[in-house]
C-alpha cells in the first residue's frame, strides 16, 4: 500500500545545501596477506605417532588442504586438535594413532596435512 499524501511535518528541510563531492572518501586499504604466506608449524606432545617415527615433540609442518587416506592430517575437533593417520572407517572419518582409533564428527575442520616433520634431537626433553 503505497502513500499518496505529500511530505510529512517532520520533513524539514536543511538549512544549507549539500554538496555530493565535500563528503569525505573512504580511505582505501591494502588487501589482507593471503593465509598461505605464513607456515603452520603443530608440534606434537603426545606420543601417539611414535610408530611413524614422530616421538613427543616433534613439530609438523602443516599444508593447508583436505587429507587423503594414509597422511598425518592435524583436525580441529571438540575445541582441540587432533593429530593421526587420516582414515575411513564404516564410511565415516577417522583418525588412527597408536592409542586405538576416533571417529570424527560432521563438523571437524581440517586444519592441513603434515607435509615436513622435524623430529626431536636426541637428548632433548619432550616436555
Amino acid at each position: 500500500m503505497r502513500s499518496t499524501g505529500g511530505a510529512s511535518r517532520r520533513d524539514v528541510p536543511l538549512p544549507f545545501d549539500v554538496v555530493p563531492g565535500a563528503l569525505p572518501t573512504p580511505a582505501r586499504r591494502a588487501p589482507a596477506p593471503a593465509p598461505q604466506d605464513e607456515t603452520l608449524v603443530h608440534r606434537l606432545v603426545g606420543a601417539h605417532l611414535t610408530s611413524r617415527g614422530l616421538p613427543p615433540g616433534s613439530d609438523l609442518v602443516i599444508n593447508p588442504r583436505r587429507p587423503k587416506r594414509g597422511e598425518v592430517a592435524v583436525v580441529r575437533s571438540g575445541g582441540r586438535i587432533r593429530v593421526g593417520i587420516f582414515d575411513l572407517e564404516r564410511g565415516r572419518t577417522v583418525l588412527r594413532s597408536d592409542r586405538g582409533t576416533r571417529w570424527l564428527p560432521p563438523d571437524a575442520v581440517y586444519v592441513g596435512v603434515a607435509a615436513l616433520a622435524s623430529p626431536t634431537l636426541d637428548g632433548m626433553p619432550t616436555g
